[in-house]
């Protein structure tokens, strides 16, 4: 690769990117407009925007022919795929990828190649400040910390970041909620959200069709359930409203003096809303039902 294919290389690789951001940015706002649901719910999520602001800024960097935006962005790629492929069970558009992953590929070449010809036509050539080494080396490796992060959530290596349902939670996180004891055999799980960093066994909070379950592990006395049925609450408050960061905390009150307990949820997609909306239907449903009536003895 000479002079000239390396600049061809490095400029077609910014176009790739802004193409994928503009995808990216279509999709994401119809997703959020629609609210959308299942696997296009995956781009229903305001942060997505962080992902098309690095999309473009490597495509400006690779018009620059910066090396790191061309490895960013070319790693950054992979490892969406296979974030979108975790979590929707299947692998799609597999050929456009591959014309993505070429162009990238090339452009990672391309301004090595070029950097590298600089340095050979004048010994004095710089590539870049040494500032931008200095931050733009860390910043890379914590997005692809971050990004591999996501791959290992998505696994189930570590514990979802994100309330789900009783239909979308792990198989084996279910199996494990009923293998401690946390969850009864009968019992059906509207909404389930671990806080735990490691463990979906450190911290949690469950919804069933039954009661509202808050457990922790603790290392001195070990697991620790606690537990409301719907008849026995009185309020559920808003302690302190959640962030993209903090999950939001809420505080489920009981009828007994001093007697209650706060669920942390977090935010992303709305789980916090839906969890909370779904308990105290299920409370107003508990109250609202008529009483049974005891048979008359008297009769008998």
């Amino acid at each position: 690769m000479d002079k000239e294919q390396a600049i061809k290389a490095s400029k077609a690789g910014a176009i790739a990117a802004f193409i994928s951001g503009g995808l990216t940015s279509a999709v994401v706002v119809f997703a959020i407009l629609t609210n959308a649901k299942g696997s296009l719910g995956l781009w229903n999520d305001p942060a997505m925007f962080f992902d098309i602001f690095l999309i473009f800024s490597c495509g400006i960097g690779m018009l620059r022919y910066s090396r790191s935006a061309a490895i960013v962005i070319g790693c950054y790629f992979v490892l969406t795929k296979i974030v979108i492929g975790f979590e929707t069970g299947e692998i799609s558009g597999i050929g456009m990828a591959l014309v993505f992953l070429y162009y990238f590929g090339r452009a990672i070449q391309g301004t090595f190649v070029y950097h590298r010809i600089q340095k050979e036509q004048n010994p004095d050539y710089r590539s870049a400040p040494k500032w931008m080494f200095y931050v733009g080396i860390p910043s890379a490796l914590l997005i692809l910390l971050v990004a591999g992060f996501g791959v290992l959530t998505m696994s189930g290596v570590f514990p979802s970041t994100e309330v789900a349902s009783g239909l979308e939670m792990r198989k084996k996180d279910r199996a494990l909620l009923l293998e401690t004891g946390i969850v009864r055999p009968k019992e059906n799980i509207r909404y389930f959200y671990s806080d735990g960093f490691l463990s979906i066994l450190d911290y949690g909070n469950i919804l069933t069709d039954q009661r509202v379950i808050r457990y922790v592990r603790d290392k001195t006395n070990g697991l620790k359930v606690y537990e409301f049925m719907f008849d026995d609450i009185e309020q559920v408050k808003l302690i302190e409203q959640g962030n993209a960061i903090h999950p939001s905390i809420y505080e489920v009150q009981s009828f007994r003096e001093d007697a209650w307990v706060r669920l942390s949820l977090s935010t992303e997609g709305g789980g916090d809303v839906a969890f909370i909306e779904a308990l105290r239907n299920n409370i107003q449903q508990t109250r609202t039902m008529p009483a049974i009536q005891s048979p008359d003895r008297s009769s008998l």
